[in-house]
């Protein structure tokens, strides 16, 4: 036990080293190898810490006064950061944090060391005596019986956010106070593209902000709305039974004031601009997707007709893809869904810039990550950002009127 302890130890200090050097480095130059490095130390600091603290609870000559601080700071930093966006966007918190990682084990270490000699790990002496304890023991488990489940929920919306950010492009982000949407602003010369990201089921509040477009000079919105004019889907679905079960609205709620227009109208001459804007459904047809994205999309209707819990529903369409759907049909289905909807999308913004001078494309957050790209490989600048409340978890979990 004792050479985990000082391995952890070490790697902790180490870990803070690279951090400020690292973080230094990257106001003047950064070094990717050095970056990589750094977050295989802190990989491997992380999985010792969870290692470590379990064997607080078996070992008790390990100093708790010592490891639970330095477990607990691993953890803190990146969660503090999530809380509180300001600080991770900032460098001097960065680097502060970076810091009193490299600074302060040293100074905690020493008061176990009774003085007698510097170093970063603990002398023998310290794992004299008995090494298992059951008033140790019995008071770890009641401590954690208490802390686990907040801890647990905590670390699920923060790997939860982690996922959205990596999925997205950081157009979904999750907080303890709920699920928040990203409205970017893109500029290139006079004309503005407004990515607006979408959730199929959301806050009433939420969706009514969004529908408040700003029609500032000719101004279009590219709809999402796949559709089926060839009938090739025998169970459709929405998501107004989902919202409900939930206690939310549904995407249907975006009611956009304009006018609406199709293709042709598209490809019009320019026009005055009005004081709505015009609306297109810049989506693509059922008939486009191939046989196993409409298997798919058949039994997610079918499911959701067959039962009126939205539960039941859930579980049994799990049952079904784990029998069905292959890694190469889940390749497929995502094809279909994103990557081709997007490039129909990326087409109609072409020819939407053409003649509009803003162009809103509200869709949903999971497309965001193409069409950004492909908005910044068109020379747009990103300009602002604003992000929405969308879902409220704590109004869902709390008893109240709705």
């Amino acid at each position: 036990m004792r050479s985990l302890a000082n391995i952890f130890l070490i790697l902790f200090f180490a870990d803070g080293f690279l951090s400020v050097l690292d973080e230094l480095s990257s106001l003047v130059a950064p070094v990717v190898q050095l970056t990589m490095f750094r977050m295989q130390v802190a990989n491997t600091v992380l999985l010792l810490a969870v290692i470590l603290y379990l064997c607080l609870g078996i070992d008790r000559r390990l100093p708790k006064k010592l490891f639970v601080p330095l477990i607990a700071f691993l953890f803190i930093c990146p969660l503090a950061a999530w809380l509180l966006p300001a600080l991770g966007s900032s460098k001097l918190y960065a680097i502060l944090m970076s810091a009193l990682q490299l600074g302060v084990p040293p100074l905690m270490i020493a008061r176990y060391r009774d003085g007698k000699d510097p170093g970063l790990t603990l002398p023998p002496w310290r794992f004299e005596g008995p090494f298992f304890g059951a008033k140790n023991t019995m008071l770890f488990i009641a401590v954690n019986v208490v802390l686990l489940p907040v801890v647990l929920a905590t670390l699920s919306l923060f790997a939860a956010d982690a996922l959205a950010l990596t999925n997205t492009s950081g157009f979904i982000r999750v907080t303890p106070r709920g699920l928040y949407l990203a409205e970017r602003v893109y500029r290139r010369g006079n004309q503005t593209v407004r990515l607006t990201g979408m959730v199929h089921i959301g806050e009433k509040g939420y969706y009514q902000d969004v529908a408040r477009v700003p029609a500032s000079g000719r101004t279009v919105v590219l709809a999402e709305g796949v559709t089926d004019q060839k009938q090739v889907l025998r169970h459709h679905f929405d998501y107004r039974e989902v919202a409900g079960f939930l206690g939310l609205a549904s995407q249907e709620k975006v009611v956009i004031p304009g006018r609406m227009i199709d293709q042709e109208e598209l490809q019009e001459p320019d026009k005055a601009a009005g004081n709505q804007p015009d609306i297109l459904v810049a989506d693509t047809d059922l008939s486009t997707f191939r046989p196993e994205t409409l298997r798919f999309l058949d039994q997610v209707g079918k499911e959701l007709q067959k039962t009126p819990s939205f539960a039941e529903a859930a579980l049994n369409l799990n049952r079904w893809a784990e029998r069905n759907v292959t890694p190469q049909m889940q390749e497929v289905i995502m094809d279909d869904i994103l990557t081709r909807r997007n490039q129909v999308l990326l087409g109609n913004l072409d020819r939407a810039l053409e003649r509009y001078d803003t162009v809103v494309v509200p869709w949903g957050a999971l497309h965001m990550k193409g069409i950004e790209e492909g908005v910044l490989e068109r020379g747009f600048v990103l300009q602002k950002e604003q992000k929405r409340l969308a879902i409220d978890l704590k109004r869902m979990l709390l008893p109240g009127p709705r």
